[in-house]
């Protein structure tokens, strides 16, 4: 991998962003959009929800990141969420005024209220095919693993439902540690927890305002995931992979690398 991250080193623990990384919502979030304008007779396009999502996360991102919206007034979340639809909406082209835009969010949220999603133990969310090979090859090589989440409870069960928990040597959630990524504490939780420097470390995730700024802040190197293919490379400072698959083969190409870097310095002090 060649980026402008810290240099390069042997890698000895890999850190995972949860949502958009390891499990997605099924049908996706501009699916469900999708679906609740149609059935208010709004003329959208799937795809192009798809890519203005990008910009409505950016905004929960930095609003998340000054004030954890768990922890403000009931009033004031409701307000928040009805403005980042509105920053949805807008960045997808679609006119909507303050009746339209509750109507929009009504409808929004019932697509999540439905008995698949209800009576789901994991909420409507699934694991990527990608997740278990990848974890397995990172411990089999000897690499920690580690879940670090923005979330309003900790993820912990979820994690177990999804049946990737063991594959975790930590699984830290902002809603517990108390500080929300890209605050450098919620990755040091995890550096903690594995014992394990920051330099040694890598993480994975698809938020580059979060999980990159968060990564590169403490001292990790970090790398964008792309599974929709909504990024440019060329306008980020980390690698952009499309799958764990292709971030895994990266990693392991690189560790065979370093043990090489390493080879003549233990032969000279035999």
């Amino acid at each position: 991998m060649t980026d402008n991250t810290p240099a390069a080193g042997r890698i000895q623990a890999v850190t995972f962003d949860l949502y958009d990384t390891l499990i997605e919502l099924h049908p996706r979030r501009w699916e469900r959009l999708s679906a609740a304008l149609d059935r208010l007779g709004i003329p959208n396009d799937v795809k192009v929800l798809r890519d203005a999502d990008l910009v409505a996360e950016d905004f929960y991102t930095q609003e998340n990141g000054r004030v954890p919206i768990r922890d403000r007034p009931r009033a004031e979340r409701e307000t928040f969420r009805l403005h980042y639809m509105s920053v949805w909406l807008e960045a997808a082209g679609i006119p909507h005024d303050p009746p339209l835009l509750h109507a929009v969010r009504e409808a929004y949220m019932a697509e999540f209220e439905t008995p698949a999603v209800e009576s789901n133990a994991t909420g409507g969310y699934r694991v990527f095919s990608d997740v278990l090979p990848a974890l397995r090859r990172l411990r089999e090589a000897g690499i920690k693993r580690a879940v670090i989440s923005n979330a309003d409870a900790d993820v912990t069960n979820l994690c177990t439902h999804l049946a990737f928990a063991h594959e975790m040597n930590a699984i830290i959630t902002s809603a517990v540690v108390g500080w929300e990524k890209p605050d450098p504490r919620t990755f040091r939780a995890a550096l903690d927890a594995l014992g394990i420097e920051p330099g040694a470390a890598i993480h994975i995730g698809d938020q580059p305002k979060s999980d990159v700024v968060g990564a590169l802040g403490v001292g990790m190197r970090a790398a964008l995931l792309d599974r929709y293919g909504r990024h440019d490379p060329s306008q980020h400072q980390v690698p952009v992979y499309r799958s764990l698959t292709e971030f895994v083969d990266a990693v392991l190409a690189e560790q065979g690398e370093a043990v090489q870097r390493q080879e003549p310095e233990k032969v000279s002090r035999s």
